[in-house]
């Protein structure tokens, strides 16, 4: 999933101020997402058969991206072009068709 543009372009709607970095840990690539306004964060690695993640703060921040990625390739995995942004003063909202 971290490696289709369009499903980090999801993901970073669903966390709007983190940031993603990868690390190198103990012979893994971490996936690490971190929300310092929001004071959350979130590691995500592969441990053999399977995918693990670690998070924290007062925000599920990975919950949150999953749950919205999820929600998208349940929708089809519809491409940039059918998605719509809207801005209000309720802040940012993104939908697709």
């Amino acid at each position: 999933m971290l490696d289709d543009w369009t499903a980090r372009f999801v993901a970073q709607f669903a966390a709007p101020r983190a940031q993603r970095l990868t690390l190198e840990r103990e012979g893994r690539a971490e996936h690490v997402v971190i929300d310092v306004d929001a004071e959350a964060w979130a590691v995500v690695f592969h441990d053999g058969a399977r995918w693990l993640v670690r998070q924290g703060g007062p925000a599920r921040l990975w919950d949150e991206i999953a749950g919205r990625v999820v929600r998208w390739k349940a929708d089809g995995c519809p491409s940039a072009d059918r998605m719509w942004l809207r801005v209000g003063p309720e802040g940012q909202r993104l939908t697709w068709g």
